[in-house]
């Protein structure tokens, strides 16, 4: 529960100083109806929410014993384990240039789903292809923010407006 309400108030900070930190982005007169202050604000705002949802969650819930680790390989696997799921997610960045944004977001939560020990199946397909499809539609629909094109696979996704 510590840990939790200690996270919870380090990311609270953070998303306070990144909210800070958007307000010295100017704006311009070729600015849209968003600006270019929009989306860090929104990712600021979400920050904050997620973090006030944890703090909430850490002073509702019972307090458990934390199981201690005490097994030095226990403690090196999820160093291994973290540098593992870094790299899953380094490897969104050549499949984006590649497959383009959609197919690349697709694979990216397929990957990160079953790197996390998730079983494959067609909800886990389902659950890639709802993850996709709304962060297309938040980026590409809602903010008007153009994504890649695939070198490979040509994207039909990031000129379409609904």
């Amino acid at each position: 529960m510590r840990k939790d309400l200690v996270a919870s108030a380090v990311l609270l900070l953070v998303a306070s100083l990144y909210y800070w930190a958007t307000t010295d982005i100017p704006t311009t007169t070729l600015s849209d109806d968003i600006g270019p202050r929009g989306l860090p604000n929104v990712l600021s705002i979400l920050l904050a929410l997620l973090a006030i949802g944890l703090g909430a969650r850490a002073l509702l819930a019972a307090p458990v014993a934390a199981p201690e680790i005490e097994d030095d390989k226990e403690k090196e696997a999820s160093t291994l384990r973290a540098f593992g799921l870094l790299l899953v997610g380094a490897l969104y960045v050549p499949a984006a240039y590649a497959l383009g944004y959609v197919p690349a977001i697709f694979l990216l939560v397929v990957a990160i789903a079953a790197y996390e020990g998730a079983r494959v199946s067609w909800r886990l397909f389902a659950v890639a292809a709802g993850g996709a499809a709304i962060f297309w539609l938040l980026f590409v629909q809602a903010l008007g923010i153009p994504q890649p094109d695939g070198v490979l696979l040509p994207s039909m996704f990031s000129e379409f407006r609904l």
